[in-house]
């Protein structure tokens, strides 16, 4: 008995410090000329929504379904594990934690994402990730968020991209360097066909 209680004491306290870290982050502002959520286009949100987390404005930050799915498919099925991380563990991961892979940091990225939607809300979160993902390099300096990008590879701005520009940044959110413009263009151009097929199959999910 007195195992378990002091279990649930540490559990506690670790809790509440990954909470306080949590909020301390995401409680400072951003870059001033961040856009606010009412001005990321539609398009920008459907089109990464429907590619990297259909299922956000409904879950709680881990989505428990598609891991499922995931486990599921791999044991009963033999198809290759593939990644069910939600939006709110990219934007946790890409802001708190290193990108190592192994179950200890997986599993403090769940708490975490569970925390930060616990104290933030929805359109909060998204909105951060749009403004914050690393998208490009220039020299020294990172390109990050869809409207910083928009300019660095189109010099637009964000709101006057195309629907196959749209499709490239949402392409490149899974790996800048692995689909390089210029050194990959074959494997950014499969990669942006796929974006737009999805966007184009599935029904937007913010009207």
């Amino acid at each position: 008995m007195r195992l378990v209680l002091l279990s649930l004491i540490i559990l506690a306290v670790y809790l509440s410090h990954l909470n306080n870290v949590v909020k301390n982050e995401f409680s400072k502002d951003i870059n001033t000329d961040a856009l606010a959520f009412n001005q990321q286009p539609k398009v920008v949100i459907n089109m990464l929504l429907i590619v990297e987390d259909q299922s956000f404005f409904n879950h709680p930050g881990v989505d428990f379904k598609e891991i499922a799915r995931v486990v599921r498919d791999y044991t009963l099925y033999d198809k290759p594990l593939r990644g069910a991380s939600t939006i709110t563990q990219q934007l946790i991961k890409n802001t708190l934690l290193t990108r190592h892979r192994n179950i200890t940091r997986k599993f403090k990225e769940a708490l975490m994402s569970l925390l930060l939607e616990h104290s933030f809300d929805k359109e909060f979160i998204l909105n951060r990730y749009l403004n914050t993902v690393y998208l490009a390099q220039d020299g020294n300096k990172e390109i990050r968020g869809f409207a910083d990008a928009a300019e660095f590879y189109f010099n637009k701005q964000l709101n006057m991209l195309s629907l196959e520009e749209v499709a490239t940044l949402v392409a490149l959110v899974k790996g800048p360097s692995f689909y390089h413009p210029i050194k990959h263009p074959q494997r950014l151009d499969k990669r942006r066909q796929l974006v737009l097929s999805l966007y184009n199959k599935y029904e937007k999910i913010v009207k």
